[in-house]
């Protein structure tokens, strides 16, 4: 397990923003002590968010690895289709999005979730190269 990988490539850029975001509503909070928190909004991932985090992980992967990945063409293949399929998922997002009550329930979260892991995973994999 590439621990360093993942804490740079997943962690990082999942988990920064979200931190940032409560440090500055807290401070926020001292100077209007009577400002009320919204914790759901503030941890909030969308699964809008997550699909473009996974393709740029993707193609950051690709452009890192591309001279090792060439020698593995089922790499390649796997990487591509899951690009094809988060492009694919995101359209549909982008479909949804366009009603005005939309709200991604848990099966969007859990597609989107899935996706992610699979990102994660084959790029660690590709990691180790």
């Amino acid at each position: 397990m590439n621990w360093r990988w993942l804490g740079w490539q997943v962690a990082f850029p999942i988990l920064t923003p979200i931190i940032i975001s409560v440090v500055v509503v807290l401070l926020w909070q001292t100077g209007l002590p009577g400002f009320s928190i919204n914790w759901s909004i503030i941890l909030d991932v969308s699964p809008w968010a997550l699909t473009f985090y996974s393709m740029t992980l993707i193609g950051s992967n690709l452009h890192e690895k591309w001279n090792t990945l060439s020698s593995r063409p089922a790499r390649i293949i796997g990487l591509m289709l899951l690009v094809a399929a988060l492009a694919i998922y995101t359209a549909f997002l982008v479909i949804w999005r366009h009603d005005a009550h939309f709200a991604p329930n848990n099966s969007v979260y859990f597609v989107t979730l899935l996706l992610l892991v699979l990102s994660v995973l084959v790029c660690h994999s590709n990691s180790k190269l």
